[in-house]
């Protein structure tokens, strides 16, 4: 039986990047605890989508009022001039790879940090676990690795910008779906804030049905305000 080891928000100033998933909204549910002390600046979301890169114009509005109702909702403060969200591609030929895209949106996000004076950039990526462990297992390292040398890569330019030098964390990457659902449900994230709680847009009913699958998270969206535009989610 493996014992989750529960991830901690540092109790320091971080950007963090959110797609107003839940993964993202766990952690902006433990920097909204995080206490700040007398003129402290405390962790700023910075939004961003690093999965797929389909119907962005779709995405972003919705991802965009997530962010918001979510920082809203725990008192956190968001980028509204600089978001990770993916380049326009011209055509399905020349769209760059997904992994060439995380490195954009991470070497954005930490060389914003860097200007911004936070040594510590948060990246909510949460690993989808396979029956084939050595893929699984080989995922987690490369999104590990990618935040590693991309923060390296941003920290060249550090001295020219104060000497700060940066960081870029993965602390949900091995975290089975079960773990997930447990930490949000101890957590009593509010829910209704993630993007995919409007059924209308692409693949909004997938990421529903992926987390009504886990007990802990189903009771919690048996109490979900219904949109009066959504469509009802299948049982």
């Amino acid at each position: 039986m493996n014992i989750m080891q529960i991830p901690r928000h540092p109790n320091e100033p971080c950007l963090l990047i959110t797609d107003a998933g839940l993964a993202s909204l766990v952690l902006t549910a433990m920097a909204s605890e995080q206490p700040a002390a007398d003129n402290q600046q405390r962790t700023t979301l910075y939004p961003a989508w690093w999965t797929s890169q389909s119907d962005m114009d779709l995405r972003i509005p919705a991802i965009d009022r997530a962010v918001e109702m979510q920082a809203d909702l725990l008192s956190l403060s968001v980028i509204r001039d600089h978001a990770g969200y993916p380049e326009e591609a011209p055509s399905r030929g020349q769209q760059s790879s997904l992994g060439v895209h995380q490195t954009r949106m991470l070497l954005d996000a930490a060389t914003l940090a860097i200007e911004l004076g936070i040594k510590r950039v948060i990246w909510p990526i949460q690993i989808d676990q396979t029956e084939d462990t050595s893929e699984t297992l080989n995922n987690i390292a490369t999104a590990i690795d990618r935040a590693i040398l991309t923060a390296r890569l941003a920290t060249l330019d550090a001295q020219s910008q104060g000497g700060v030098e940066v960081t870029i964390e993965t602390p949900l990457v091995d975290l089975t779906n079960q773990q997930l659902s447990d930490l949000a449900a101890d957590l009593n994230v509010p829910l209704n804030t993630c993007w995919w709680t409007d059924t209308t847009l692409p693949d909004a009913q997938d990421h529903y049905n992926r987390w009504a699958g886990q007990p802990t998270i189903a009771s919690m969206l048996e109490h979900r305000p219904q949109s009066s535009n959504a469509a009802t989610p299948a049982r």
